[in-house]
């Protein structure tokens, strides 16, 4: 026997964990500068931030087949519009995981991205949405601590009450 876990519940773990980076983030925006990658593709976690919450938006939008955004059109440094754009995919994605039913969650969609070309059901690709803000969060608070700061909270679904 196996247990299904609800889509719903990770948005809200997602959702949970978002807001502690959110409110650290308005704590001292000068934090978005934060290194992270030195040299590569995200050098800030400013970048990282953006990286997230732009993938969200792409891979949403293959999932309800729509055009695909080619950045967040957020000027760096500005944590207000960066998060007000988050919230915004994310409410647009919370309305789409909530309408998703097994037909179509079942259903392949393919797609490229520069390492290939990709056929996914849309069960999968929402969840890899939500891991891959998880992994990336995990990452920041590695920068973070690196870094001196203390991340904000504690971060595993452990310390979730919404499961």
């Amino acid at each position: 026997m196996s247990i299904a876990i609800d889509l719903t519940r990770l948005v809200a773990y997602s959702d949970h964990e978002r807001a502690k980076w959110k409110s650290w983030v308005a704590a001292d925006p000068a934090r978005l500068a934060t290194p992270f990658q030195n040299g590569g593709r995200f050098p800030t976690l400013g970048n990282l931030l953006d990286h997230i919450f732009l993938i969200e938006a792409r891979h949403l939008s293959r999932l309800q087949g729509s055009a695909l955004p080619e950045s967040t059109g957020v000027t760096a440094g500005d944590w207000p519009a960066l998060f007000a754009y988050a919230d915004t995919v994310r409410a647009n994605l919370s309305a789409f995981v909530v309408a998703l039913d097994e037909q179509a969650a079942n259903e392949s969609i393919t797609f490229k991205i520069p390492s290939g070309a990709f056929t996914l059901t849309r069960r999968k690709l929402t969840l890899h949405i939500l891991l891959h803000e998880v992994r990336h969060l995990a990452q920041i608070a590695y920068a973070v601590r690196a870094a001196g700061y203390e991340p904000p909270g504690e971060h595993d679904v452990f310390f979730f009450p919404g499961f």
